[in-house]
């Protein structure tokens, strides 16, 4: 037998998901996605006592995107738990500097931001991760039948079998991670997508990650605006740390003025961070399901049924424009109609998402992870188009949105 609990916690306008697998011999699976709220202070005494009551390891950790209010527990998460995997989107240089003045728009703009976003690897290896993968290189696709590359490794003692497609390749990795064995803590998948599977002879999980980077031709008016006021040009080789006009933007947002300059040209050209963000599809995996059961428990919703269920997370995912929706529509296709909780792309925002996105999933209660005074998140439209399927997780501790799935 085995069970899966899915946790989204209530931390208001952020984003902390946590997953557990138990199967009946014993072993046990764990997967988180982010870890922030933009109340950093009252998420980080959540935490705290989240973590107080129990400190088991995590298995996988995967990152939507850089934004604050999605990453800022991230410090307190790996100080107090084992994180063993981490996956995060593979972003450009280009793509670091729209973070940057995304979070300088925001006035959340620090050093922390810069050493996650920058080299990514070191901030997660250097507090205890055995491994990072980036998701969506850009380069080739890569070949499973290619020898060179490294095979899927166990996952620990307990007798998982881990597959991924396509599978990782070995990556340039800090110095100091050197490991014995010759295979590099850091890795990278060149896709956009991948299928990750955890078995156990009781049963497993299937996760499912995909992003779209941000291509720099989107963003060409801008990035020349930038490099004009900075002084930098963009790299065209893949980066390794802080690029060159990466650093040129940190450097110039140190003082006020020039913080001004560039929220500036943030406000002029509209540009984005959001476009890179992870959506994170898990799934259970069993031999037969005629006996399978699932629930979801929310405030405002309770929802049951049998056969398998899977949950959907979007981080802050743009799912508004058409070409966008069908590009991820096409990656979860054959998913969408048994997912039970969606949530929604940048806390129910109509800029991100709309009807269209909620009528893929028939079954699905849609979450939204907002202030409890809600403001401006969820939107209008998407608040009318979900009626009585809308379950906002706000920080009070009620809010809470859980579904158990059993299958003997």
């Amino acid at each position: 037998m085995i069970s899966i609990h899915w946790e989204q916690h209530p931390v208001g306008h952020g984003g902390f998901h946590i997953g557990k697998l138990e199967a009946s011999d014993g072993t046990n699976f764990s997967w988180a996605f982010d870890c922030g709220s933009r109340r950093t202070a009252r998420f980080n005494e959540y935490l705290e006592h989240r973590l107080a009551r129990s400190r088991s390891a995590l298995d996988w950790l995967f990152i939507s995107h850089f934004d604050t209010d999605h990453v800022s527990g991230l410090d307190e998460l790996m100080l107090g738990t084992d994180v063993r995997n981490v996956m995060v989107p593979y972003l450009e240089n280009h793509e670091i500097v729209l973070l940057m003045l995304h979070e300088i728009d925001r006035g959340t703009f620090n050093r922390s931001i810069v050493e996650m976003a920058a080299d990514s690897a070191a901030y997660f290896l250097s507090r205890g991760a055995s491994r990072v993968i980036f998701l969506g290189g850009g380069g080739r696709t890569a070949d499973p039948d290619d020898a060179s590359l490294p095979p899927d490794r166990p996952e620990d003692g307990r007798g998982w079998s881990f597959e991924m497609k396509p599978p990782a390749q070995s990556s340039s990795a800090p110095s100091w991670t050197a490991r014995p064995e010759g295979m590099s803590p850091v890795e990278i998948v060149d896709d956009n997508s991948c299928d990750m599977e955890f078995n156990s002879p009781l049963g497993g999980l299937r996760l499912k990650p995909y992003r779209v980077p941000i291509t720099e031709a989107a963003h060409t008016d801008l990035v020349a605006a930038i490099e004009n006021l900075v002084g930098a040009k963009v790299s065209g080789s893949r980066r390794s740390g802080l690029g060159k006009l990466a650093y040129a933007v940190a450097h110039h947002a140190r003082t006020q003025k020039g913080r001004a300059e560039l929220r500036k040209l943030y406000a002029d050209h509209a540009g984005s961070s959001n476009r890179s963000s992870l959506s994170l599809l898990s799934v259970p995996i069993v031999v037969d399901d005629s006996k399978a059961e699932w629930h979801f428990n929310h405030r405002d919703r309770n929802q049951c049924g049998s056969g398998v269920v899977s949950w959907m997370n979007t981080g802050d995912a743009e799912l508004l424009a058409k070409p966008d929706l069908e590009d991820w529509k096409s990656c979860y296709a054959a998913d969408l109609a048994h997912v039970a909780a969606l949530a929604l792309p940048h806390h129910g925002s109509d800029k991100n998402s709309g009807e269209p996105l909620q009528a893929l999933c028939p079954i699905a209660s849609f979450l939204a992870h907002v202030s409890a005074k809600r403001g401006k998140h969820p939107g209008a439209n998407v608040t009318l188009a979900a009626d009585e399927r809308l379950c906002c997780v706000t920080e009070h501790f009620d809010a809470a949105a859980n579904m158990y799935f059993s299958c003997p």
